[in-house]
């Protein structure tokens, strides 16, 4: 998990570290060459989970599953669970199998649609619905980061086992309450532009509707957009009141630096990390609705929230000039983040999950269609091994 990317991969990180802490973790890095965690550009990542106590591989599946016997595994993301979900079963017949998703992508999809629409045809995103609540109906359970995630897809089968871990917050020093050292006027935005059009279509629709009314209340105001790979139509929103950074290495800098953060979303599915980053180090969110979706924070104490621009730029202005009101927000957004995402309050949840296996019936294969699908994978991961490397890449 690239944790320093994006905030789905930052839980992920997390979220091993917690376990780690009741339960021997390995995390098996899918489709990888040899040599590949000991890749500079990986080294990091790789050096921050053995740090925690998880262990990391790469490689043959077939072969670390026949290698060892575990309880639970863990598989990240329905479409890359579907493919390996019946050589987990052959491999490790004894294991509860678990899907986590960082949200229920047929959801996101409804919630696009309705807000922008969408390029796919209504035949495409209803065979996408259909491959993905079939991969959590064949998985023991599933994991999802909202309440909210968790019952649509029980409203579709209510026969999914379901648990929810949401993101988790590490709670560090920061300058909550105070705003001596923050830019006068100014809004940051942080998020994740890789394969993530959400974002991108947020600061295209803040900078042509937002930006220009919060400028008319407050002359001089300016924009930071951060976050790793912006396309090229976010990198044509730079000017002399925008500034796109790209990826950087640390987004405090520019979160403890303003006075607003703006999470402008459109549509989208499960938590948003940029605003419990944000809140965590006690920056004001003023957010749409779509943004608030999981987390229920307080409208007016904890977030401000507004989907139409002349109300979200009337909402940006309130916190540059009321000094009062930004502290309130600075101090009621740290403690309510602590209460609902932080480590304590996470860790409860997943020893709830992972120490009683009792919610989780187990769903085996036959005992002979195990063996014969144990003899096609390992086939498959033999010729894959020493014939049809010769034509990858």
């Amino acid at each position: 998990p690239e944790f320093d990317r994006s905030s789905g991969d930052l839980r992920v990180m997390e979220m091993l570290g917690l376990l780690a802490r009741r339960h021997p973790v390995s995390l098996h890095v899918l489709h990888q060459p040899a040599g590949y965690l000991e890749a500079p550009a990986n080294r990091a990542y790789a050096e921050r989970l053995a740090a925690m106590g998880v262990r990391t591989t790469a490689g043959s599946l077939v072969r670390q599953l026949r290698r060892e016997r575990y309880d639970v595994i863990v598989v990240e993301f329905w479409y890359v669970a579907g493919p390996v979900l019946q050589c987990l079963r052959a491999l490790q017949p004894q294991a509860r199998v678990l899907v986590d998703t960082e949200h229920v992508y047929f959801y996101a999809d409804q919630v696009r649609q309705a807000a922008v629409g969408s390029s796919d045809s209504a035949a495409q995103r209803a065979a996408r619905k259909r491959s993905e609540l079939a991969v959590y109906a064949q998985a023991d359970g599933i994991l999802t980061t909202t309440d909210e995630d968790r019952d649509v897809v029980l409203a579709e089968d209510p026969g999914i086992r379901s648990r929810t871990v949401p993101n988790i917050h590490e709670l560090p020093d920061a300058p909550v309450g105070l705003r001596q050292g923050r830019r006068p006027g100014s809004m940051v935005f942080v998020g994740n532009f890789r394969n993530n059009p959400s974002n991108a279509d947020a600061m295209q629709w803040f900078c042509a509707q937002v930006l220009p009314r919060v400028q008319q209340r407050a002359p001089g105001a300016t924009l930071r957009i951060v976050g790793n790979q912006p396309p090229p139509e976010v990198q044509a929103l730079a000017s002399a009141h925008v500034e796109v950074t790209g990826y950087v290495p640390e987004t405090a800098p520019y979160l403890d630096t303003s006075l607003v953060s703006v999470c402008p979303l459109r549509y989208g599915a499960g938590l948003k990390g940029k605003i419990g980053e944000a809140m965590m180090r006690g920056l004001p969110v003023v957010t749409t609705t779509v943004g608030t979706q999981g987390m229920a924070p307080r409208q007016g104490q904890e977030i401000l929230v507004a989907d139409d621009p002349e109300a979200y730029a009337a909402h940006i202005a309130r916190l540059f000039d009321d000094a009062a009101l930004w502290q309130r927000m600075s101090q009621a957004g740290r403690d309510f983040i602590e209460r609902h995402f932080g480590f304590a309050a996470i860790e409860q949840r997943l020893d709830a999950a992972f120490g009683d296996l009792a919610w989780l019936p187990h769903k085996r294969l036959p005992t002979a269609q195990r063996g014969v699908l144990a003899l096609r994978a390992t086939a498959r991961d033999w010729l894959e091994q020493h014939v049809l490397w010769r034509w990858q890449g």
